[in-house]
């Protein structure tokens, strides 16, 4: 099983910034958002930001890829899948795969019961809902021009225990 990096340092902040814009599906609220959730978890640690990371250095002083996660509020054993992302060197390399179950196993040792990921309805998101559900990830909502015209939400989700 592949061991990720868990703790964020300084550099991540930009490293993280400059792989979600890579990917060129990304807003640039999103990519401002991506980079914001690693602050946070600099400023504030796992536990009271919330955000939890794996990450995968690329030996280069950058981020090959990484996932994002942490407990949703106001629920019991529910948590979020914020950000998967891959760079364009790894993709195809079953980075993206191996980053998820990951973040799978790391949320069943915090006794997490379900995990949920949201994602576009747009087409040039098509690989990833894909990806969710060959991945075992249940389609649970989708919600028509969520973040704009033309631009819903799919939301995923797969229990874990």
């Amino acid at each position: 099983m592949a061991t990720f990096r868990t703790k964020t340092k300084p550099p991540d902040a930009d490293a993280v910034e400059r792989l979600v814009r890579e990917t060129g599906v990304f807003s640039v609220t999103e990519i401002g958002i991506a980079r914001e959730l690693v602050e946070e978890n600099l400023a504030r640690g796992d536990e009271t930001s919330g955000y939890r990371f794996l990450i995968e250095d690329d030996g280069r002083g950058g981020i090959a890829g990484y996932t994002c996660y942490g407990p949703i509020s106001g629920t019991e054993s529910r948590y979020e899948l914020y950000w998967i992302a891959v760079g364009a060197k790894a993709r195809g390399s079953g980075l993206a795969q191996r980053l998820l179950r990951a973040t799978e196993d790391a949320v069943k040792k915090l006794r997490g019961a379900w995990l949920f990921a949201e994602t576009s309805t747009r087409p040039d998101y098509a690989p990833a809902r894909k990806f969710y559900t060959v991945n075992g990830y249940r389609l649970l909502a989708e919600i028509p021009d969520w973040h704009a015209d033309g631009d819903g939400l799919a939301v995923f989700g797969k229990k874990l225990r």
